[in-house]
């Protein structure tokens, strides 16, 4: 029976991962889109209703004894894992090569293998919950709990997808903006809108490095790039840097730096001493980072190798701005930033980018808006299995210890 069941768990396995891929070659994704809610809601309850009913009618027999068993269960968790792993393996931007988009590993989420995985998952699952259903003890309770909250964040995660919606907003500074785009570049028009008022950024110092003649940078292990201050003096080989004066919003003109403000990047020049400790030589030059409106003015400290500044990377920004909604919110002012979103309802809003372009004054802040009503339902699921969790691994413990 155990040779059976282990079998029937890979073939089950191969056969539903080939019919898959299949059925995605050449009929495209799966209809994810015709399960919005109150679909998603009922095709839920229709696969509770099918487990109990494979349960209290056709116990004995065998595909359901084998779909309860061990054997299945590993298999629908390890095709589940696999199909996961492809989503964290692969970007799910639609921008995989021609192979990988005909077979949906670019955007996991609506294929068939998917699909199939997911559904095999919920009725193995479903059945080894039913199996242990009995609130004789504790612990069966707490298994109840433990796994029918997995149950849950699978069965919502997959079909509560149709009902997701992720746009980008892109705000100019000083405007208000009430539409978005998603990924497919559609149109679309959210509950609010947002005036941004002011952007805010901060950067790290900018770094010293050597690249040569190509921009390529050179061994980290001979020189790691490293920030600059006034004063501060760096080395590399029979060479002496020393930085006299750093200038933001300057640019290069000739022999002079040039102050100039509401420049739509961070633009820094150094002035630096360069001594050769070898021949006593020192020259005194200026150098500048590169910006999508100058090229970098670098310096060469001997064949192929150069003295350049990289561009500062920002280690803050976000956005002071102002939420307009049709329930009624007006001129309610909120901070959006990188790792601290805005929840609104069934909306995140988060700070994901921003850019500077010579159309428009000031910064243009990039936001992403996440529409999924079915998130706080996926925390109860988390919640359920963390309890349950708790308490089988605590009830174990204490069953060792009175074994002792």
């Amino acid at each position: 029976m155990k040779n059976t069941n282990r079998n029937t768990s890979l073939i089950c396995t191969t056969a539903l991962l080939v019919i898959g891929c299949v059925l995605q070659l050449f009929f495209d994704d799966f209809p994810l889109h015709y399960f919005k809610f109150p679909i998603n809601l009922i095709v839920i309850i229709q696969i509770i209703a099918i487990v109990v009913a494979l349960f209290v009618f056709l116990k004995g027999k065998r595909l359901v004894k084998f779909l309860s068993s061990g054997y299945a269960a590993i298999s629908a968790i390890s095709l589940f894992t696999f199909v996961v792993g492809i989503m964290v393996l692969v970007h799910q931007d639609g921008s995989g090569s021609r192979l990988v988009s005909a077979l949906g590993f670019d955007n996991v989420i609506e294929t068939w293998l998917y699909a199939f995985s997911s559904f095999y998952l919920l009725i193995s699952l479903g059945l080894v919950i039913m199996r242990r259903l009995s609130f004789s003890n504790f612990r069966n309770v707490f298994f109840f709990i433990n796994h029918f909250g997995l149950w849950l964040v699978i069965a919502i995660a997959s079909l509560g997808q149709a009902d997701k919606i992720k746009i980008n907003l892109t705000i100019p500074e000083g405007e208000l903006i009430w539409y978005g785009y998603d990924y497919d570049d559609n149109y679309f028009e959210p509950d609010f809108a947002i005036l941004l008022n002011k952007f805010n950024i901060d950067y790290y110092d900018t770094k010293l490095a050597i690249v040569d003649d190509y921009g390529k940078m050179y061994d980290a292990k001979m020189f790691q790039p490293c920030e600059i201050s006034k004063g501060k003096i760096t080395s590399f080989e029979n060479y002496v840097f020393e930085t006299i004066r750093v200038y933001e919003d300057a640019v290069i003109s000739r022999d002079t730096v040039l102050f100039v403000k509401g420049l739509p990047e961070k633009s820094i020049v150094a002035e630096i001493i360069i001594k050769n400790i070898e021949d006593e030589t020192e020259i005194k030059a200026y150098i500048q980072n590169s910006t999508s409106f100058h090229p970098p003015q670098p310096v060469e400290i001997k064949k192929d190798l150069n003295l350049v500044l990289l561009n500062p990377e920002p280690k803050y920004f976000g956005s002071e701005i102002e939420l307009f909604t049709k329930s009624g919110i007006k001129n309610e002012k909120h901070k959006i930033e990188v790792n601290k979103p805005l929840v609104l309802n069934n909306w995140t809003i988060y700070q994901t980018s921003y850019f500077k372009s010579p159309e428009y004054s000031g910064v243009v802040s990039v936001f992403t808006a996440v529409y999924d009503p079915w998130l706080k339902s996926v925390y109860i699921g988390f919640v359920l299995m963390f309890i349950g969790a708790i308490y089988l691994i605590f009830s174990r413990q204490t069953k060792k210890n009175n074994l002792k």
